[in-house]
């Protein structure tokens, strides 16, 4: 008994109410889950669901283990917590598998103990060894003893939660390898086993196309598959009214409160995540308070307000970062994960999937069609937060605290990013998607109306000798060339651009008695040029509106 944990079984007194899924939520994800554990014809044994950090994965592996209890098909639970030792490890997930399979049968029970009597060093073993000695052996022993009908009433489901509350990657991966070797490549065992976790490293590399489990696995996508927001506003809806019955507040026992303004603004900003509305009513239903007080709190919240509504979700939120800045510097010593991460497009290509594989859980890439950009296919990686929250958690010092990264840093990363690579990119890759992407989107389009904060981008493009500069500077208007010069039709978005890059030049205009005469016929030259195309497209397009206006 040393060796298991019972704080990781699913009905554990450690685990006093824990979370599961309210009265009509979540009533598809439930169908969907207990339909293939019920379904023992299915050739994949295996179900891996992963979604984003507080998707509400962990409720639905706790309402699925009361619901298979409830059929006596439950094998065993093992729910992992990073911040309980006894189960944020591999170490007792063996034992204490083996020791509910041995609860639910005498058989089994006895074979077991036979095997550690046997061996009293076997939790001391490779976990592909423990599995082999304390499961595969016992149940096949069990099996060669026993008919066909009484191996098939075996409790079966073996159900996983908090995968990546594992405090270790590698034995995240050793578990399921082993999980892979022991159980699914066996067909004479009765076990289905379903695993949920954040889509971090161990489980995401296991899935993918080239991974071991990318054949075996039924995979559910919780976050991007499902959306919660239908469920989620029965919940707030059902809990901040039940909270309201029991409130001394007569302003709380009104059938005008909450209002639907005040539902749809939580729906929105829960953004399909559980985990915010859950914040929510705990915050709310504080009994010392007025819940219509706290609920304009939770609506209203500035960083200068005293009150910390989203504290539960701001040290989810910590956790996680703080475990991807440590194992991204880690690798990469020489670099601040929290700055490049908050300006994602000051990286090298490729490089922004390895600053987030710890994130996956907070954020995700997909490609994004971007014809302004001037690529081939015009498609883009973009990065997208499943969580509202997340970013306002970032941008608020009082919340993310030593998280918190500056504006005016992160905009001038990306400016010494830029000139860098203007500088050591040849003419024939001025195709480049970072310097593209840069100027596109920071220089052109920010500058006119953020000069406070990007004003030292003409100053660095200016550095150095006169052929340095104006090749810097030519380079630049090659690619507003390339991106816009030869539209006859352009739209609005265009116009917008180009008034930045003018914007740019007359701010260096400014300043030419500094620089050398060469420089100054220069960047004159590209102001008229650019300034002469911008006249005769809008000036155009404004004098035919104008025209249509009077005509009628």
């Amino acid at each position: 008994m040393q060796n298991t944990a019972p704080n990781a079984l699913h009905d554990s007194k450690y685990r006093f109410d824990p979370p599961k899924c309210d009265e009509d939520t979540r009533v598809e994800v439930i169908e969907e889950l207990m339909g293939w554990i019920q379904d023992r014809e299915s050739p994949q044994r295996l179900l891996c669901m992963t979604g984003a950090a507080g998707s509400g994965k962990s409720a639905l592996q706790q309402t699925v283990a009361e619901e298979c209890s409830g059929l006596d098909i439950l094998a065993s639970t093992f729910f992992f917590s990073s911040t309980d030792p006894t189960r944020n490890t591999v170490s007792a997930v063996i034992p204490t598998i083996a020791y509910q399979l041995g609860s639910n049968n005498p058989a089994l029970r006895e074979a077991i103990s036979a095997t550690i009597t046997k061996d009293p060093l076997i939790f001391e073993k490779s976990l592909k060894t423990q599995m082999k000695k304390l499961i595969v052996s016992p149940i096949e022993d069990f099996s060669r003893d026993v008919s066909k009908p009484e191996l098939a009433i075996l409790p079966y489901a073996i159900l996983i939660d908090g995968l990546d509350e594992c405090t270790d990657e590698q034995r995240q991966a050793e578990l399921l390898a082993t999980i892979d070797d022991c159980l699914l490549q066996n067909g004479a065992l009765p076990f289905r086993v379903f695993i949920s976790s954040r889509p971090e490293w161990a489980i995401r590399s296991a899935l993918e196309d080239t991974g071991h489990l990318h054949q075996r696995a039924y995979h559910i996508q919780l976050s991007d598959q499902y959306d919660a927001s239908g469920d989620i506003r029965r919940a707030l809806w059902r809990k901040l009214r039940d909270i309201g019955r029991r409130s001394c507040d007569p302003r709380a026992r009104s059938l005008s409160w909450p209002s639907n303004e005040d539902i749809e603004t939580l729906v929105a900003n829960a953004s399909g995540q559980f985990i915010y509305a859950a914040t929510v009513i705990k915050f709310v239903s504080e009994r010392r308070s007025s819940p219509v007080d706290r609920l304009r709190t939770v609506l209203t919240w500035t960083p200068k307000d005293r009150a910390q509504p989203f504290a539960a979700l701001d040290l989810l939120y910590t956790s996680i970062v703080s475990a991807a800045k440590e194992a991204y510097e880690a690798a990469h010593p020489d670099r601040d994960f929290l700055l490049l991460f908050s300006e994602i497009t000051g990286l090298e290509d490729n490089a922004h999937r390895g600053l987030i594989s710890d994130l996956r859980s907070l954020v995700t890439i997909d490609l994004v069609l971007f014809p302004e950009l001037g690529d081939p296919e015009g498609f883009r990686e973009v990065l997208f937060v499943y969580h509202k929250s997340f970013p306002d958690f970032l941008d608020t010092e009082s919340r993310s605290k030593s998280f918190f990264i500056p504006e005016t840093r992160a905009v001038e990363l990306v400016i010494v990013t830029c000139i860098r690579a203007l500088d050591i990119d040849r003419d024939d890759r001025m195709s480049s998607p970072l310097i593209r992407d840069i100027v596109y989107r920071l220089l052109l389009k920010g500058f006119s109306k953020r000069q406070s904060e990007f004003g030292r981008i003409p100053h660095l493009l200016s550095l150095g000798s006169n052929f340095e500069k104006i090749k810097r500077w030519e380079k630049v208007d090659k690619l507003i060339e390339e991106g816009y010069g030869g539209k006859r039709n352009p739209p609005l978005v265009d116009q917008v651009a180009i008034e930045g890059w003018l914007a740019l030049l007359s701010h260096v205009l400014l300043e030419l008695e500094n620089h050398g005469q060469d420089f100054q016929r220069v960047i004159q030259a590209l102001h008229d040029k650019w300034q002469q195309f911008y006249d005769e497209i809008w000036s155009t397009q404004q004098n035919n509106l104008g025209d249509g206006s009077a005509d009628s």
